[in-house]
């Protein structure tokens, strides 16, 4: 006959036996599955999350911002940004607009000044005149005439203002200052000085760019010194065109490459190599003076103003001309 109440003790009996397992071992391995699947939907959801925040999987967010860089996105290109700015579209225009007008205003002043002065006219010399500026250099005291000839021109232009006579060109006047005698002994000085440090056996290839230094150095100083005194004096601006004086101090450079050559002739009279040195200061001052008469003194006359600017020029042609000669020999 079937018993319940022993039917029960038996699976009791069974349950607590070590062959089965038991209900509370099952539940506890229930519990501990659900937590685990909490955890992990927890985790889920923390991550979509962060992805609707951020636009990005967080895991991929780096090289989602570096591809949004590439491709032009305004997210991940600050740059973009900084572009699109009023205020730097602004800055942006305001520089374009400062660059064009100093651009603008360089190339009106640079016209100005070679239209004005007209440098090519420096620069219409023959070998002719060449051989009697030289002479004329050296030997000053021979010439009768020390007037600047007049051409006759009526679509000549004095500084933007029409003119009815302007100067002849240096191939028909010798008395017309000129820039090639200036340039090619300033160059002409400056391989002398090489080549004599080449025989010795000082010679590098630093000492060329130190004598163009040096040697352009004095040049501007005089050049600056004689505008300057100019100026002080009230000289008219008209009748001492900036490249007249640049001809002028230039052709200090004539005597100087004289004395450098002699100098090696003479080398055991030092009263004979002061002699020469003198007579080439000399020579180059009276030049000079005469030369730059008709700047200094462009109406002539001989008042109180007149004679001080004699005086000066006077100063300048023998004295500092002198300590020039001296320094760059």
């Amino acid at each position: 006959m079937y018993n319940p109440y022993q039917a029960q003790l038996n699976n009791d009996t069974r349950s607590q036996s070590p062959g089965y397992p038991s209900q509370g071992v099952n539940i506890t391995n229930q519990y501990e599955q659900q937590q685990q699947q909490q955890q992990q939907q927890q985790q889920q959801q923390q991550q979509q999350h962060g992805q609707q925040q951020t636009g990005y999987p967080q895991q991929h967010q780096g090289s989602s911002v570096t591809s949004g860089k590439m491709n032009g996105n305004p997210n991940g290109a600050p740059f973009n940004t900084f572009f699109s700015d009023p205020a730097t579209q602004m800055g942006l225009q305001f520089s374009q607009t400062a660059f064009n007008a100093s651009q603008q205003y360089m190339q009106q002043n640079l016209g100005q000044l070679v239209t004005n002065n007209d440098i090519k006219y420096y620069f219409k010399v023959s070998n002719s005149y060449v051989l009697k500026k030289l002479f004329l250099v050296l030997f000053p005291y021979r010439n009768k005439s020390w007037i600047r000839q007049l051409k006759g021109s009526s679509d000549a232009t004095i500084n933007g203002q029409p003119a009815a006579d302007v100067y002849a060109t240096p191939i028909e006047d010798v008395n017309a200052p000129d820039l090639y005698i200036p340039v090619m002994s300033f160059l002409s000085y400056i391989l002398l000085w090489a080549l004599k440090a080449g025989v010795s056996g000082d010679f590098h290839p630093e000492m060329l760019g130190y004598a163009t230094t040096r040697t352009l150095a004095f040049y501007l100083m005089d050049f600056v010194l004689l505008r300057i005194s100019f100026y002080v004096l009230g000289i008219n601006s008209r009748s001492s065109k900036m490249w007249d004086l640049v001809s002028y101090t230039g052709y200090k450079f004539v005597p100087i490459l004289v004395f450098s050559l002699l100098n090696g002739l003479i080398k055991g009279s030092i009263i004979l190599r002061y002699f020469v040195l003198g007579l080439l200061v000399f020579s180059h001052g009276f030049f000079l003076m005469r030369s730059l008469k008709y700047v200094v003194l462009p109406g002539g006359g001989y008042g109180g103003e007149s004679r001080m600017r004699m005086q000066y020029l006077f100063l300048y042609c023998f004295v500092i001309q002198g300590g020039f000669l001296w320094l760059l020999t």
